[in-house]
């Protein structure tokens, strides 16, 4: 995996390479310039993932991520804990709080595999004639809370989280994975268009070429989902 460092920190840009050399990653560059980073990122659309740290002089990372909307994927590192929520509405892959272990290190690069060697693969049509449960039960916070499966807006992936959004009750925070919670939702109802958005089709309100409308929300269709999605739904 071709992958790059941007961080202002000369001590975890040697952390993070070292990490890179021992999972055989094959490291572009290392940037303490984010100026500079982002003109290494337009020369070379062969990158495939990027470390990119949050706070950092001239451009922040969620200026890099803002205005040069880089095709690669992106784990963000850094020392704020308090920018996770926003850094995964820029569809992140992973967010490590610094210090980074080579563990979660190694988790964040998994998590970017299946996107980085699969980027066009069409993904197969759930079809089933099975019954699937009318509620589904979810741990939170050492507690089984019921959720009504017809009252799920939409689900959207936030690293190690999932976030189920309700047209009725608090919405929650789960810790668990779209993979995980996919087999327990009726394909006929429920498709995923992003590789971070599960969405009910029973709530859709409005549908534009390459976004879908769910209550306020607006949730991006991604190339690899569109012809799946546009399939299923029924279109006069």
């Amino acid at each position: 995996m071709k992958c790059i460092i941007i961080d202002d920190d000369e001590l975890y840009c040697v952390q993070l390479s070292a990490f890179c050399e021992r999972l055989e990653m094959e490291l572009l560059g290392t940037f303490n310039d984010p100026i500079k980073a982002t003109q290494f990122i337009t020369a070379h659309p062969e990158i495939e993932l990027i470390f990119l740290d949050i706070h950092m002089p001239d451009l922040s990372g969620f200026d890099i991520l803002r205005n040069y909307n880089p095709n690669a994927n992106v784990v963000i590192t850094s020392s704020d804990e308090t920018k996770a929520l926003e850094a995964f509405d820029f569809n992140v892959v992973d967010y490590l709080v610094k210090p980074v272990t080579l563990d979660k290190f190694m988790r964040a690069v998994n998590r970017a595999k299946p996107a980085v060697n699969s980027p066009a693969e069409t993904p197969n049509i759930q079809t089933s004639n099975e019954e699937f449960a009318g509620e589904i039960f979810v741990n939170v916070n050492k507690r089984l809370v019921k959720i009504e499966v017809d009252d799920i807006c939409l689900i959207e992936a936030k690293g190690d989280y999932i976030l189920i959004k309700l047209e009725k009750g608090e919405n929650q925070i789960v810790h668990t994975t779209l993979k995980k919670i996919t087999p327990k939702l009726d394909p006929d109802q429920f498709i995923r268009v992003h590789r971070s958005f599960i969405i009910n089709t029973k709530k859709i309100v409005d549908i534009q070429d390459s976004s879908v409308l769910i209550q306020k929300d607006v949730i991006p269709i991604s190339k690899t989902y569109k012809e799946p999605f546009f399939q299923k739904i029924n279109l006069i």
